[in-house]
C-alpha cells in the first residue's frame, strides 16, 4: 500500500512538473538553445564570411492570395481593397476568395469588384473551410501561395517580405506576424499572444517553428496538402506539412498583419474551444508531425503544443490523486484543499467575466488561463465524441 501511495504521489508531482515545464521551463530551455545556435552561426560567419542577409528578390514570382470566407460582410470589402493596395506588381498577384455558402451579403459585396486580379468562387453550399481550401487548391496555378483571413489586414509590404525568403530553395514556408489591435476588456489573449510571438521567434531560430499563423503565411504551392473535410486547424496542418517534407519553415515578424482582439473572454473561450478540437485532431490524426519532422520540431511540438493541450488533464489527474491521498496525509489534505479552492475561485472569476462584469486587474491572467485550459478539456471530450464539425462558428476574431 505504501509503495502504491508513493507511486501516486510521484505521479502527481510529475503532472505539476510537466505543467511548470511547458509554461516556465520550456521558454528558458528554448532561449538557451537559441542562444547557443546563434553563437555557433556567428562563429561560422566570422570564419567563413558567409552572406547573412535575406535575399533581395528582384524578379518577383507570381503569387496567389487565398482566403476562405463565411458571413464576412463586415470586413470583406475593406479586406479586398487592402489586398489590391499591396505593394506588389499587379500582373503577378492573383487573389482567390471562396465564399462558403455565406448567408449574409458577402457574395453580393464581392461581385461589386471588377479588378481582374480578383478570382471569386461563390459556393452556394456551406461545407466548411477545409473543403473550400481544397477547391481553391485545385484552381491556383501560381508557384507561391499566401494564406490569410477575411478579417485580417496586411501591411502594404507584407507579401514582398514573405516572398523574399523563397529565394532559398530550402525554404518551403514563411509565417508572418499577427498583431492584435487594442483590447480594453477582460480578455488577455493579446498578452498571451505576445508571449507566443516571442516563443515563435526563438523556435524559428532553432529550426523548430510550429505550423503557421492563419492570418499571414506563405508556402510553395507543391507543398499545399489536401485537407480532410473536418480539419479545423488548417493553418497548423498546412504549416506543419512543410517540415514533414524536409523543407524549412521560417518566421518573419517584419511581414505583419493585424486584426481585432475580442473584449469578451467568452468569445475567446469559444474560439479556443474550436481550435482545441483541431489541436487534438492534429495530435491523433497526424502522427507524421512527430515522426517525420526534424529533432528541433519534435522538441518544440512536444514541449510547446502537446503539453499545453494536455495541461488540464495533468492538473485534473493531480487533483484526483491529491484527493485520494488526502485521508492518508495532512500534507495531501492541504494540497487537495488548495487546488479545489484555487479552481473554484478562478472558475467564479471566469463566470463573472463571461457575464460582462469587471475582473480585478491581477486576476485577469489567471482567469484567462482557466478559460484556456477549460476550453482544452472540453475540446478533448468533443474530439473523442466526434461532435465537433468542420463548419464555421462566427466569433469576433
Amino acid at each position: 500500500m505504501s509503495a502504491l501511495m508513493d507511486a501516486l504521489a510521484l505521479l502527481a508531482v510529475a503532472c505539476w512538473a510537466l505543467v511548470v515545464y511547458t509554461y516556465a521551463g520550456y521558454p528558458v530551455v528554448l532561449g538557451l538553445w537559441s542562444a547557443w545556435g546563434q553563437l555557433m552561426r556567428d562563429l561560422r560567419y566570422i570564419a567563413r564570411k558567409d552572406d547573412r542577409r535575406v535575399a533581395n528578390v528582384t524578379d518577383l514570382p507570381a503569387v496567389a492570395v487565398v482566403i476562405a470566407a463565411y458571413n464576412e460582410e463586415r470586413h470583406i470589402a475593406d479586406r479586398v481593397k487592402n489586398l489590391l493596395d499591396q505593394d506588389y506588381p499587379p500582373d503577378r498577384l492573383r487573389i482567390y476568395i471562396g465564399s462558403d455558402g455565406s448567408k449574409d451579403r458577402t457574395a453580393d459585396i464581392l461581385r461589386q469588384f471588377t479588378d481582374e486580379r480578383l478570382h471569386l468562387h461563390l459556393f452556394e453550399v456551406n461545407r466548411g473551410k477545409a473543403s473550400v481550401l481544397n477547391d481553391l487548391r485545385d484552381r491556383v496555378t501560381e508557384p507561391l501561395v499566401v494564406f490569410s483571413d477575411a478579417n485580417t489586414f496586411f501591411d502594404p509590404q507584407a507579401i514582398r517580405r514573405l516572398v523574399r525568403w523563397f529565394a532559398d530553395p530550402q525554404v518551403g514556408g514563411v509565417t508572418g506576424e499577427l498583431r492584435l489591435r487594442g483590447n480594453k476588456g477582460q480578455n488577455q489573449d493579446s498578452l498571451y499572444w505576445r508571449i507566443e510571438q516571442a516563443l515563435k521567434f526563438f523556435e524559428g531560430r532553432i529550426g523548430g517553428l510550429l505550423g503557421a499563423n492563419g492570418a499571414i503565411y506563405a508556402i510553395r504551392r507543391p507543398l499545399w496538402p489536401a485537407l480532410r473535410p473536418q480539419e479545423i486547424c488548417d493553418d497548423f496542418c498546412i504549416g506543419m506539412h512543410v517540415p514533414v517534407t524536409g523543407h524549412r519553415l521560417v518566421y518573419d515578424p517584419s511581414a505583419w498583419a493585424e486584426e481585432d482582439t475580442p473584449d469578451d473572454i467568452s468569445e475567446e473561450y469559444h474560439r479556443r474551444l474550436r481550435i482545441g478540437v483541431g489541436n487534438f485532431q492534429a495530435l491523433f490524426d497526424h502522427p507524421e508531425f512527430l515522426l517525420k519532422t526534424n529533432p528541433a520540431t519534435r522538441f518544440t511540438y512536444l514541449s510547446h503544443k502537446v503539453l499545453r493541450w494536455v495541461t488540464p488533464h495533468l492538473l485534473l489527474l493531480a487533483l484526483l490523486i491529491s484527493i485520494g491521498l488526502a485521508p492518508q496525509s495532512t500534507c495531501w489534505q492541504v494540497m487537495a484543499g488548495l487546488q479545489i479552492a484555487t479552481y473554484a475561485i478562478v472558475g467564479a472569476l471566469y463566470r463573472r467575466s463571461a457575464r460582462g462584469e469587471t475582473v480585478p486587474g491581477p486576476a485577469k491572467l489567471p482567469t484567462f488561463f482557466f478559460a484556456l485550459n477549460w476550453a482544452f478539456l472540453i475540446a478533448s471530450l468533443r474530439y473523442m465524441k466526434g461532435t465537433q464539425r468542420g463548419t464555421w462558428r462566427r466569433t469576433a476574431r
